[in-house]
């Protein structure tokens, strides 16, 4: 079953430029671990103070492996002190995909 996670932080411009570092190395490590299918965090275009988290999951439990990684932890100590207006995450346990558009 495919897991899809999606979400948002809100936060000053300022300190999204601060987290890149941090972003850059959890999306890295993220994208090799076992189960992962797309792991991703966007700057919304139309608003610089928005960043976009997705993800795709092969199944529950690595998702939750994920969780305990070690990239996630520092990932999360990085951000601890961090300004933040707004942060949402949810995940949607899928049965089937369907094409909208493209391949």
């Amino acid at each position: 079953m495919t897991i899809i996670v999606m979400g948002h932080i809100r936060a000053p411009a300022a300190e999204i430029d601060r987290l890149s570092p941090a972003i850059a190395a959890v999306v890295a490590a993220t994208n090799q671990e076992e189960g992962c299918e797309h792991y991703s965090f966007a700057r919304h275009l139309a608003d610089p103070e928005m960043l976009i988290i997705s993800e795709r999951w092969a199944s529950a439990e690595a998702l939750a492996a994920h969780g305990k990684s070690p990239h996630l932890k520092a990932f999360n100590q990085a951000i601890a002190g961090a300004t933040m207006h707004d942060v949402s995450v949810k995940a949607w346990d899928g049965s089937f995909w369907r094409t909208l558009v493209g391949g």
